[in-house]
């Protein structure tokens, strides 16, 4: 029940198209509501209800990556949407703004959107989690209430659009809450930048190494976004780019949805191992990810592998960044 990564894989292929998901949700909400909860994940949900994120950090560090960070705070000016006003919100979401492997995402989305001239700020220490995790795990109430919290907060700004790096938030923001404006994935902003010509790119500067793009599940066959981040790859001019065989609606899970990076399945195989070994087949060296849950399982799977300086692993916003004109 818990192993369950909420990935969609099994409904696209199901003939009858039965709807697993729910079923397995209202399972584990269940068990919830009998405290049958597996240990590695009570203290991140008693995280989540006491201060809005798995991690149990203060609020106020929420935004440390953005204004304590002082060499990226003296390039990259971003507005605190609890004191100014701007027409998009950058939702940064939990596992992007505190975990110090993954702020980089959060710079590199800023620098982005700075860069294509859109006036954007941040929630800061008002951001609550999306609950995306939250809600697929079975705890409905503190869903309801991260929802209702974020949506007030939201709701008061007056926001045209928000932007997001995160496919669980995108999911969550533009599929379960309600009444927000609209609801793009970074990816998109590239895609339509680069089209327009508000974003331009250096030729590739790693033209020595092939490039595949691994599909997240809720940027994929959640929410159906293939394209987007492919014509953002494919806007840097001598980029060599490759598919795996199992790719798009077809695409293969690496293993991080529904709090797996707080509870280990057991499983014969990782799979992020098999995810990086598809890569290898289709005959790419750098694995692209827009999802900074993909981006940790497949930099541990590349370790569980052994192919470290084989394959390595970029987010989509780092190689857009590095190749900014």
């Amino acid at each position: 029940i818990w192993s369950c990564t909420t990935c969609g894989a099994c409904e696209q292929e199901c003939p009858l198209g039965i709807e697993y998901i729910d079923k397995i949700v209202d399972l584990r909400r269940g068990m919830v509501d009998e405290g049958m909860v597996p240990q590695s994940l009570q203290k991140p949900l008693k995280a989540l209800e006491k201060r809005g994120n798995p991690y149990g950090k203060m609020e106020k560090k929420r935004a440390d990556w953005a204004f304590k960070d002082k060499e990226f705070a003296g390039t990259c000016a971003i507005k605190d949407l609890a004191k100014d006003e701007a027409g998009t919100l950058y939702f940064v979401d939990s596992i992007t703004s505190y975990d110090d492997n993954l702020t980089r995402i959060a710079q590199d989305t800023a620098v982005i959107l700075d860069r294509a001239g859109v006036d954007f700020g941040i929630l800061g220490k008002l951001e609550k989690d999306s609950g995306n995790e939250v809600l697929r795990f079975g705890e409905e109430m503190l869903y309801q209430d991260l929802k209702d919290q974020n949506t007030e907060t939201i709701s008061e700004l007056g926001v045209k659009q928000i932007v997001t790096a995160d496919p669980h938030a995108y999911n969550a923001l533009k599929n379960d809450y309600k009444g927000l404006p609209p609801v793009k994935h970074i990816s998109e902003v590239v895609a339509q930048k680069a089209a327009t010509g508000q974003l331009s790119f250096k030729d590739c500067t790693m033209a020595d190494k092939v490039f595949t793009y691994h599909d997240p599940c809720y940027l994929g066959r959640h929410n159906s976004l293939y394209e987007a981040p492919r014509q953002a790859m494919d806007a840097i001019n001598g980029l060599t780019r490759v598919e795996m065989i199992n790719s798009r609606d077809r695409s293969f899970c690496c293993g991080g949805g529904g709090l797996m990076l707080f509870y280990e399945p057991e499983e014969e195989t990782r799979m992020g191992v098999l995810r990086v070994d598809m890569a290898v087949e289709a005959g790419a060296n750098v694995i692209v990810t827009a999802c900074p849950f993909c981006f940790v399982n497949i930099q541990d799977a590349i370790k569980v592998a052994g192919k470290e300086g084989e394959v390595e692993v970029m987010d989509l916003t780092q190689l857009i960044v590095t190749h900014l004109a």
